[in-house]
C-alpha cells in the first residue's frame, strides 16, 4: 500500500513548511509503509512461523490504529476552518438585498462580500432577480456567483462609483470613477455563473457622444475619453490567481473587463455584448477585454461583440507609461469568437511598457473591422515582440490583417495629456518577431495592410499558410525581413504590392 499524506484544506502552508494537520498524516505515512516491508528487514524478533504470526498480529494492530487515526483526521478536517471558497454560501438576500430591479442594494451586497471575506472566504450568491447596485468591491477569497436567470445591474449616477486615486485609464494613471465590480490588491477572486452583469451603459453613452461632438473641435480624438468619466464594468487591479468564468457581460459604460497590473488571471466562457448598431444607444469605447501591464493571462472560449476592440493588449502610454514601465507578457487567447468591433485582437495603442509573448490561436471572426490588428502609434513607446497568430477562420471583415503606423517625423514627442517632452527613441514603439499562420478568410474588404513608416519599420514578419478572398489585395510597406510562405490572395485587385520592403522572401 502506498503512503498517504493528508493536509488540511486551505491551510495556506508554503511548500516545505508544516501545516496544521500534517503531523498526523506523516505518522500515518510511516505506518502504512511498515506492513509492506520485507519481513527480513522489518524490526521484528526472530524468524520462521512465530515471526510470521507476530507480523500478522502487528499488521492487524497497525491497521486498527491507522483506521482510528484516519477517522479522527477526517473528523478534524471536516470541522476545520473553511479554505475552499466554494464551500460557504452567502446569499445576498439574507443581507437585505432585494431583486426587484428598483431597490438600490449597494450596502446589502457589500455587506455580504465583507462578511464572506471576514469569515475566510466563500461564495456570495446573486440569484433569482434583478439586483441594482452601485460600485462593489470584491476581496480576497471571495467568489461572486451570478446564478442563471439573475442579473446584477449598475445604477445611474457617478456618485455611486467612488473615485479611485491613480487608477490607469487609457494608459495613464489618474483619478477616475470606480468600476461597477472591482477587485483591487487581492488574490483568489472569482466572478462566475450563468447570469448577467449589466453596466447600464446607456446612462453614459449619450452624454459621451454629445460631449465628443463639442470637444472634437478643440481636443484630439485620442484624448476625448479622458474628458468624459464613466465606470468600467469589471476592474482587476493588482490581482493575482483569479478568474472570470461563464458570466454574460452587457452594456458597459466604458471598458468591459480591465485587467491591470495583475498576474495569473483566467477569463473563460464569457459572453460580452455592448451594442453598436442600436439607434441612439451606440456603446462608447466599450472594449471587451483590456489586458494592461499584466502577465500570465488566459482568455479562452469567449464571444465578444462591442463598439471598440474586442480584446486589446496594452502596457501604458507616453511619459506616464514609460514611468511605470511594466510590460504585458505571456498572454494566451484561444477558441474565441469576435463579432462586431474595431478589432478582434488588437495590440496597442498603449505600448510604453512593452508587450511580448502573445499567442492567439483557433479563433473565429465574423463582421469585425480588423480581426488581426496592430495599432502602432507615435509617442506610445515600448517594444512589442514575439507575437503569434495561428488557426483563424474569418469572414465578412474589413481588413483581415491590419498594421498601420501613423506618421513618424523623427521629432521628440510632446505628451498631449501631461505636456511632457519624450525623446524620439523612447517615444517610438518597435514591433518585431511577428508570425501569422493558418488563416482562412472569405468575403473581406481588404486582405492585408502592413504599413510601417520610414523611421519605424516592422521587423521579422512571417506569414505562412494564408488564404484570403478579398476585394483589395495585400500591401506591405517599410518592413524589414519579410517571409511569405504559401500566401494566397484571391482578388480582382493586384494581389500583392511591396514598397520599401527589405530582405523579402516568397515561397
Amino acid at each position: 500500500m502506498n503512503p498517504i499524506q493528508l493536509t488540511e484544506s486551505g491551510s495556506g502552508a508554503k511548500p516545505g513548511s508544516t501545516a496544521p494537520g500534517t503531523l498526523k498524516a506523516t505518522a500515518i505515512s510511516v505506518i502504512m509503509k511498515f506492513p509492506n516491508q520485507n519481513r527480513k528487514t522489518a524490526s521484528l524478533p526472530g524468524n520462521g512461523p512465530q515471526a510470521a504470526r507476530i507480523t500478522r498480529k502487528h499488521r492487524l494492530a497497525w491497521l486498527i490504529v491507522w483506521g482510528a487515526m484516519l477517522l479522527a483526521s477526517c473528523i478534524k478536517q471536516a470541522a476545520a476552518p473553511l479554505g475552499d471558497s466554494s464551500r460557504r454560501i452567502y446569499d445576498v438576500t439574507q443581507y437585505g438585498a432585494v431583486g426587484d430591479s428598483v431597490t438600490v442594494n449597494t450596502k446589502a451586497l457589500q455587506k455580504a462580500i465583507d462578511h464572506c471575506h471576514a469569515a475566510g472566504g466563500g461564495t456570495v450568491l446573486v440569484a433569482n432577480g434583478v439586483f441594482s447596485s452601485g460600485a462593489l468591491f470584491l476581496k480576497e477569497n471571495v467568489h461572486l456567483k451570478v446564478d442563471k436567470g439573475a442579473k446584477l445591474r449598475a445604477v445611474a449616477g457617478l456618485e455611486n462609483y467612488p473615485i479611485l486615486v491613480n487608477t490607469r485609464i487609457a494608459g495613464i494613471e489618474m483619478n477616475w470613477p470606480s468600476a461597477f465590480v472591482n477587485a483591487i490588491q487581492a488574490k483568489n477572486v472569482k466572478i462566475y455563473g450563468e447570469g448577467t452583469i449589466d453596466g447600464s451603459g446607456y446612462y453614459w453613452w449619450e452624454d459621451y457622444w454629445t460631449k465628443r461632438d463639442s470637444l472634437s473641435k478643440t481636443v484630439p480624438g485620442d484624448l476625448i475619453d479622458w474628458h468624459v468619466p464613466r465606470p468600467r464594468l469589471i476592474l482587476f487591479d493588482k490581482v493575482s490567481a483569479s478568474e472570470i468564468q461563464g458570466v454574460n457581460l452587457r452594456n458597459s459604460g466604458f471598458w468591459t473587463v480591465h485587467i491591470c497590473y495583475s498576474d495569473a488571471i483566467k477569463v473563460t466562457d464569457v459572453v460580452i455584448y455592448n451594442p453598436i448598431l442600436e439607434k441612439g444607444k451606440k456603446a462608447a469605447s466599450t472594449d471587451g477585454i483590456d489586458v494592461d501591464s499584466s502577465n500570465d493571462i488566459i482568455i479562452r472560449n469567449c464571444s465578444i461583440s462591442v463598439d471598440d476592440d474586442c480584446i486589446a493588449i496594452k502596457s501604458g502610454r507616453g511619459s506616464d507609461g514609460l514611468r511605470v514601465n511594466m510590460p504585458t507578457e505571456n498572454v494566451l487567447i484561444e477558441n474565441c469568437f469576435f463579432g462586431t468591433g474595431h478589432g478582434g485582437v488588437s495590440l496597442g495603442t498603449e505600448t510604453a511598457g512593452g508587450i511580448k509573448n502573445v499567442m492567439v490561436r483557433n479563433c473565429k471572426a465574423d463582421g469585425n473591422q480588423a480581426p488581426i490588428k496592430f495599432k502602432p502609434r507615435p509617442g506610445r513607446g515600448g517594444v512589442i515582440e514575439n507575437i503569434t497568430h495561428e488557426g483563424w477562420e474569418i469572414k465578412n471583415v474589413g481588413t483581415v490583417i491590419d498594421y498601420s503606423f501613423r506618421k513618424v517625423d523623427g521629432k521628440d514627442y510632446l505628451d498631449e495629456w501631461q505636456n511632457i517632452l519624450v525623446p524620439f527613441y523612447k517615444a517610438t514603439p518597435k514591433y518585431r518577431n511577428i508570425t501569422i499562420r493558418n488563416v482562412n478568410a472569405t468575403n473581406s474588404g481588404k486582405a492585408i495592410s502592413f504599413l510601417g513608416w520610414p523611421l519605424a519599420h516592422a521587423e521579422n514578419v512571417i506569414l505562412e499558410d494564408i488564404s484570403i478572398q478579398a476585394k483589395e489585395g495585400a500591401r506591405f510597406q517599410y518592413v524589414d525581413n519579410l517571409l511569405l510562405k504559401n500566401v494566397r490572395i484571391q482578388t480582382e485587385d493586384k494581389p500583392m504590392d511591396f514598397v520599401e520592403v527589405y530582405n523579402k522572401r516568397q515561397q
